[in-house]
């Protein structure tokens, strides 16, 4: 693994911060210190539904190693996945070599450290893993975008930051949709020589 870390400069947006609340302390500073809106969640599920709730509100999620378990790291290629837009960083990797190796294996695009984002990914692809087979009778839930048409519909004067801080924490997908939504893999289309 090469040694050299980039700095990042680009125009700040909202970020979502996953970690314990001891954890998020740090990277709420140095991300407000740059410029960022930050929400934050305790663990990667109640990330997940707030990123599927609403999609386009977020451009960053920082995720602390030292708050997930490594088989939870496996948001990182679905968020990569469903959502190309938004980056992954990782921050509190002390000790945590193996973590982050999987992380970076999986798409994470950089680090958060105290003097800002340092990118160490180069825009590759993440890495694929196999996935059990689904349920024939499994359809995925479709994640709409009704965040204009409720921002249409909002009286004048009410914002829509209050409105995202105001429902984090509330259940949209059950437990086991967001399994079978973690674990589900895109199509791949076929290579043509079928028999």
């Amino acid at each position: 693994m090469s040694g050299v870390s980039l700095p990042v400069s680009r125009p700040v947006g909202r970020a979502l911060i996953v970690g314990s609340p001891t954890n998020r302390t740090l990277p709420l500073s140095t991300l407000q210190r740059l410029g960022f809106t930050c929400a934050e969640t305790d663990d990667p599920y109640g990330a997940m539904l707030e990123l599927c709730r609403r999609p386009l509100v977020y451009r960053a999620v920082i995720l602390s190693l030292t708050s997930l378990y490594r088989e939870e790291l496996q948001i990182i290629a679905t968020i990569k996945r469903r959502m190309p837009h938004v980056e992954v960083w990782l921050t509190h990797i002390e000790a945590r070599q193996a973590s982050l190796a999987e992380a970076m294996r999986l798409g994470a695009d950089g680090l958060l450290a105290e003097d800002g984002l340092h990118r160490t990914a180069m825009g590759g692809a993440p890495v694929e893993t196999t996935a059990p087979p689904r349920p024939a009778a499994y359809s995925a839930p479709v994640v709409e975008a009704e965040n204009t048409a409720a921002e249409a519909a909002a009286p004048a004067g009410t914002s829509h930051e209050e409105d995202v801080d105001s429902t984090i924490g509330e259940p949209v997908l059950t437990a086991d949709e967001l399994r079978a939504l973690l674990q589900e893999q895109p199509s791949s289309p076929s290579s043509g020589d079928e028999r």
